[in-house]
C-alpha cells in the first residue's frame, strides 16, 4: 500500500574523508528515526558509506537505506543512488551505461556558486538525470534554487528536496515526500514518475550565514575554505552563464 515517505537523498557523515563531521553514519540514522524519516541515502564524497551492518541498523529503525555517493566528475558533483558497483563511475557517459530502473542520478544544488556545482554541465548532460535538487540552504534575499525548478519544469524532471547535511542542524528541515510502497525499488519509480513533493522552508539569511561558517570549520583545511570561497566568486561573476539554455 502506497504512502508519504519522508525521504532525504543527499546526507553526509563522518565516514566523509573530505570533511570533518563529528556524526557517523549510526548517529545520523538514529537521528533519521527520531523525525520520522522512512529513507535516507547516506553520500559522502566519492565513498560509498554502506554495508550489511549499517542496513541491518537502518531496518531495526524502520528506515530504508540506500547506497549513495557524492561523486565528483571533472570536480563538478552527482549523486548516485542506489548503483551496486561505482568503481568505474568517473564521467558522465559511463555513469549513462550504469543507468538502469533501480537507481537514480539526481543533479544536486546544480546552479548554487561554487566549483562543485554543475551549472551549464547540467544542459549538457540533461538526459542523464532523473531528479533535480532543491537545496535546503536558501532565504528569502538568496535562492539559487529558482533555476533549477526552471530546469525541472523544461525537461520535466522531478524535484527533490534533500538537505546536503554537513552539520546535523541540517537534517530535518529539508526533505521530500513520496508517493510510494516502502521498498527501494518503488520508491525509485515513483521518484521517476514524479509522484514526489517537497518540503523546504526557506532559512532567514542570517541562519544561512552561520550554518556555512560551521561547514567551513569542518572543511580539512584552508586551502580547500579557500577554493570554495573563489568558486563562489567566480560563479557570481558567472551567473549568468546558463540564462541562454532556457531560451
Amino acid at each position: 500500500m502506497n504512502k508519504q515517505l519522508k525521504i532525504d537523498f543527499h546526507t553526509h557523515t563522518r565516514e566523509d574523508t573530505d570533511n570533518h563531521i563529528d556524526y557517523t553514519a549510526f548517529d545520523l540514522i538514529d537521528h533519521a528515526a527520531r523525525l520520522q524519516f522512512d529513507a535516507i541515502a547516506i553520500t559522502n564524497h566519492d565513498a560509498i558509506t554502506y554495508g550489511p551492518d549499517l542496513e541491518t541498523y537502518a531496518n531495526q529503525k524502520d528506515i530504508v537505506l540506500f547506497p549513495g555517493m557524492e561523486r565528483s566528475i571533472d570536480h563538478k558533483h552527482v549523486l548516485l543512488i542506489n548503483f551496486q558497483n561505482t568503481d568505474d563511475l568517473t564521467d558522465y557517459e559511463n555513469i549513462k551505461k550504469a543507468k538502469t530502473d533501480d537507481n537514480l542520478v539526481i543533479a544536486p544544488h546544480p546552479f548554487f556558486p561554487g566549483m562543485q556545482s554543475l551549472g551549464k554541465d547540467t544542459y549538457h548532460h540533461a538526459d542523464l538525470f532523473d531528479a533535480v535538487e532543491f537545496c535546503h540552504f536558501y532565504c528569502a534575499q538568496l535562492n539559487f534554487n529558482r533555476e533549477a525548478i526552471r530546469f525541472s519544469e523544461k525537461y520535466r524532471l522531478p524535484l527533490v528536496a534533500n538537505s546536503d547535511a554537513h552539520v546535523l542542524e541540517q537534517f530535518g528541515r529539508c526533505y521530500s515526500l513520496v508517493n510510494s510502497k516502502k521498498n527501494k525499488y518503488d520508491i525509485i519509480q515513483a521518484i521517476k514518475n514524479r509522484q514526489v513533493k517537497i518540503v523546504a522552508p526557506e532559512l532567514t539569511l542570517n541562519r544561512m550565514v552561520k550554518i556555512y561558517l560551521k561547514i567551513l570549520a569542518n572543511k580539512t583545511g584552508l586551502k580547500q575554505a579557500f577554493m570554495r570561497v573563489c568558486g563562489i566568486m567566480n560563479r557570481l561573476r558567472h551567473v549568468s552563464e546558463t540564462r541562454q539554455y532556457l531560451k
